[in-house]
C-alpha cells in the first residue's frame, strides 16, 4: 500500500482549521491535509450565530479584529460572500454619558465610512423611530455601528474549502477522526485515522473545544476548557421587527451576559456569552445537551421584556454549542510546550468568526517561518507588526495570564511594533 503523507496535517475542519489550510496554501505550503471527524463546520462553527463585530478587549483582540474585518471585505469584493450588515447598537442608559467619549481603540484604529469602528450617534427620538421595540425609559441615546453584522458560518467554511482545494495544495478528509498520534521522542511522526496511517511533517491542532483531547492524543496537555453556550429564539416577526442589529441590555440572565441579533426571516437570536472559562458551564463536547435548559427561553424573556416591547413575540427553545475557552479569555496560538512539530490554534472563546483570518495568518507565520510576529502593514497602512508570542500555550502553567487592558493601546507593553522588523 502506498504511504499516505501530509506536509502539514490540520486536525479540525471548523473556521479556524479551514482558514488556516487556505492561508498556509496561499503562503506556499505544499501538501496540507485537513482531518475532520464529521463534516467541516459541524462543531462550534456551525453552532455559531456568525456575529462580526468589534472585539477590542485589549490591543491583541483589536488588531486581530481589524485583520478579520479586512478579510471579510476582500471576500465580499472578490467572491460575492454575504456579510449581512445590519450593524450593532449600543444603547446608552441613565446614568451613562451620551454621546460617549471615544476610547483609545476608536481613536487609534477608527477610520472613515468603511471602518468597522464607523459609528452614528442616535438621539432618543431617532433611536425609538428606527428601533421601536426598544423601551424608551432611561434611554439617553444610542451608538450605531453600521458596518458590523453577521455571516452564515457554513457559507464561510464552504468558501474557504473551495478556495483552499483550488490551490491544489489542500486535501479535505471528511468523517475521518484522528484516533492516535504517534511520536518518536519529542516529534510527532504520524497520525492514525479512520482511513489509515498518515506520515506527517507538521501538525496543527485546530480542534476547537476538542483541542485538549487532541493534545492528549500526543501525550501533551493544553489549558483549554469546553463550555456549553445556549442560544434561544424569539418570533419577533410577530411584532413586525425587521433587521435588528446586534444589541445588548444592561442586565444579565441568570448571572450571564446575553447578546441579541436579528436573523433573516424576522426572528431574534439571544445567546449566552462569557469571555473567560467559568464554573458551571464545562461539558464533554461529545455528550453535550444540544437544546436549551427547559427554563432558559423564559428566563431570557423575563429580563428582555423589561427593556424591549415585544408584546406578541414568543420565546422558544433554540440550540446549544460548545466553545473552547481559556482561563484568561485569550486564544492559544503557539508551538506545543513539549513537541517540536506540534502547534495549536484554539481557545477563541466565542470570537472565532471575527478573528479567524488573523489567527490563520498568525498560525502560518508560526508554522512556515517560526515567527511570532504578524505583519499588519496592509491593515494599518504603516509599517507595523503584531507580537503574538504572549498567546503561547505555556503561559497558564507560568501564571503569565493576559488581561483585558482597555488602555494598553498606548501603554509601554503594546504588542504592536511600528518599527521595521527584519524578515527572517
Amino acid at each position: 500500500m502506498e504511504q499516505q503523507r501530509a506536509d502539514i496535517a490540520i486536525i479540525g475542519g471548523g473556521i479556524i482549521g479551514m482558514s488556516c489550510a487556505y492561508e498556509l496554501a496561499m503562503q506556499g505550503a505544499k501538501h496540507i491535509v485537513v482531518f475532520d471527524k464529521q463534516n467541516p463546520a459541524s462543531g462550534t462553527t456551525g453552532g455559531s450565530a456568525g456575529v462580526v463585530c468589534l472585539h477590542d478587549m485589549g490591543e491583541l483582540y483589536a488588531a486581530l479584529t481589524l485583520v478579520g474585518y479586512q478579510r471579510y471585505q476582500h471576500l465580499r469584493r472578490e467572491h460575492a460572500f454575504t456579510l449581512t450588515t445590519w450593524g450593532s447598537l449600543t444603547v446608552v442608559y441613565e446614568p451613562g454619558t451620551f454621546p460617549p467619549e471615544p476610547d483609545a481603540y476608536q481613536q487609534r484604529f477608527g477610520g472613515g465610512a468603511e471602518s468597522i469602528y464607523h459609528q452614528e450617534f442616535l438621539e432618543p427620538a431617532t433611536l425609538r423611530h428606527r428601533y421601536p421595540w426598544i423601551q424608551p425609559e432611561g434611554v439617553k441615546g444610542g451608538v450605531f455601528y453600521p458596518n458590523q453584522g453577521f455571516i452564515d458560518p457554513y457559507e464561510l467554511v464552504a468558501l474557504y474549502e473551495r478556495l483552499a482545494v483550488a490551490t491544489s495544495r489542500v486535501e479535505i478528509k471528511r468523517n475521518t477522526p484522528v484516533l492516535q498520534i504517534r511520536r518518536d521522542g519529542e516529534r510527532i511522526t504520524s497520525l492514525v485515522t479512520r482511513r489509515g496511517h498518515w506520515q506527517v511533517g507538521l501538525v496543527l491542532n485546530a480542534g476547537g473545544p476538542w483541542g485538549a483531547r487532541v493534545a492528549a492524543l500526543a501525550g501533551s496537555e493544553l489549558a483549554l476548557t469546553p463550555q456549553r453556550i445556549q442560544v434561544c429564539v424569539a418570533t419577533a416577526f410577530d411584532d413586525g421587527v425587521e433587521q435588528a442589529p446586534l444589541t445588548g441590555i444592561p442586565a444579565s440572565v441568570n448571572g450571564e451576559a446575553v447578546w441579541c441579533r436579528g436573523e433573516l426571516g424576522g426572528t431574534l437570536l439571544f445567546g449566552q456569552h462569557h469571555n473567560t472559562t467559568r464554573a458551571g458551564y464545562t461539558v464533554d463536547p461529545d455528550y453535550v445537551q444540544r437544546i436549551n435548559d427547559p427554563d432558559y427561553p423564559q428566563a431570557v424573556e423575563q429580563v428582555y421584556r423589561r427593556y424591549w416591547h415585544l408584546p406578541h413575540s414568543q420565546f422558544l427553545n433554540g440550540w446549544c454549542c460548545v466553545y473552547g475557552t481559556t482561563e484568561d479569555g485569550f486564544p492559544i496560538v503557539s508551538r506545543d510546550t513539549r513537541l517540536e512539530n506540534f502547534y495549536h490554534a484554539v481557545g477563541l472563546n466565542g470570537h472565532g468568526i471575527t478573528l479567524h483570518a488573523g489567527i490563520a495568518r498568525a498560525a502560518s507565520a508560526l508554522l512556515l517561518h517560526n515567527r511570532t510576529t504578524l505583519d499588519l502593514s496592509d491593515v494599518l497602512n504603516e509599517a507595523a507588526h503584531l507580537d503574538f508570542s504572549v498567546l503561547d500555550a505555556g503561559r497558564f502553567a507560568r501564571g503569565a495570564l493576559l488581561t483585558f487592558d482597555l488602555h494598553d493601546v498606548n501603554h509601554h507593553t503594546s504588542h504592536i511594533r511600528r518599527e521595521e522588523i527584519t524578515k527572517e
